[in-house]
């Protein structure tokens, strides 16, 4: 179950991601918190990046995704091993036929999924088409 706190911060990355620019149509952003507190945040971008090429689909997907971006991010100013403390954030909006944003799916993909676990992050709370979950 989600706790108050936690939807504090998917509310937020859901903003995020709002005001992101699509790619593919799918607008994510992620955040990695410890101890309350925001230490990375990314969003998916049509950029390539080395740091992707290692998580991507295939020498041809390496465009960075909100999640291995949030962890990058989160480098600049933290261990790894504060990274085995962290939670990962990952929210998705999609507009329905009323132009109005809902969730959606963010479940982190399989080469995100291998990058959260090489920075040993544990816990990733996560936008559904129905709501919230945690991996």
């Amino acid at each position: 179950m989600v706790t108050q706190r936690q939807m504090k911060f998917i509310d937020m990355v859901t903003e995020q991601a709002k005001e992101t620019d699509p790619v593919d149509r799918s607008q994510h952003a992620a955040a990695v918190v410890i101890k309350n507190k925001v230490v990375g945040f990314g969003v998916n971008k049509y950029k390539t990046h080395p740091f992707q090429t290692k998580y991507g689909r295939n020498e041809d997907a390496i465009y960075l995704h909100a999640e291995t971006s949030a962890i990058k991010d989160a480098l600049r100013t933290v261990s790894i091993e504060d990274l085995g403390r962290a939670t990962l954030y990952v929210a998705r909006v999609k507009k329905n036929r009323s132009h109005e944003y809902i969730n959606g799916m963010s479940k982190p993909c399989e080469g995100c999924e291998r990058c959260i676990a090489d920075f040993g992050i544990k816990k990733v709370i996560y936008t559904t088409d129905e709501g919230v979950d945690i991996l």
